[in-house]
């Protein structure tokens, strides 16, 4: 910041140098409480379409939980197009259909045994989004390939459990339930929180389920301190 020089002035020289220091002062002071001030609230989002466009393209998504997981395929992938599932042999059909996955258009890969890799960047490639499960250690280098190829195709990766400098990790915080007294009664609602983070503040999401799945959530975002 240049500094302001002081000298002695008298009559109009000396108010016109007051004047200036006086507004001066004027844009340090709106400049300072520019840089602290905080963000605008983000708009409150509702539905889980919209939780899901926070996962951005290109790039891959660690999520916590398979139905979670499951739910975010069905609700990322455009309108008529086809997805992969990977190394899944033990997927419900009928659990994920629930969940929103649209089963006819879907290309199931059970058991992609050593080539876990090469079947999941060639699908990347392929098609729009991709749901596969960790396979436990992956080498940085194996990643960086995979994240490269996915930001060639603009491709979308879930993966279900860890997976190394993820771009989001989305986990399920908790279930509520509604209509229980005392251990009596039927469920009458429920739903899940689930965290997102970014790399900055954690996003939370509140998501209603709706029958026997997610299709119908409806989510509120708020900020929440950091840990």
């Amino acid at each position: 910041m240049a500094s302001t020089r002081l000298e002695r002035r008298v009559g109009d020289d000396r108010t016109a140098t007051v004047d200036a220091l006086r507004e001066r002062l004027r844009s340090m002071q709106q400049a300072a409480v520019q840089q602290v001030a905080p963000a605008p609230a983000e708009p409150i989002s509702a539905g889980l379409d919209d939780v899901v466009r926070r996962l951005r393209t290109g790039a891959a998504h660690s999520i916590e939980s398979r139905s979670l997981a499951l739910a975010c395929l069905g609700a990322a992938m455009p309108r008529g197009a086809w997805g992969a599932i990977v190394g899944m042999p033990d997927l419900g059909i009928e659990a994920a259909r629930d969940l929103g996955v649209p089963m006819d258009r879907i290309a199931l890969v059970p058991h992609p045994g050593r080539s876990w890799l090469d079947v999941v960047a060639s699908l990347a490639e392929a098609m729009p989004v991709v749901l596969t499960v960790s396979p436990g250690r992956v080498t940085p280098t194996d990643a960086a390939r995979l994240a490269a190829r996915l930001r060639q195709a603009s491709s979308t990766l879930l993966v279900e459990g860890s997976w190394p400098n993820a771009a989001t990790v989305v986990r399920q915080v908790r279930a509520e339930w509604h209509g229980l007294s005392d251990g009596d009664g039927r469920i009458a609602a429920g739903s899940l929180v689930v965290e997102a983070a970014s790399g900055g503040v954690p996003r939370m999401a509140r998501i209603p389920i709706a029958g026997e799945g997610l299709p119908e959530a409806q989510a509120e975002f708020e900020e929440q301190p950091a840990a």
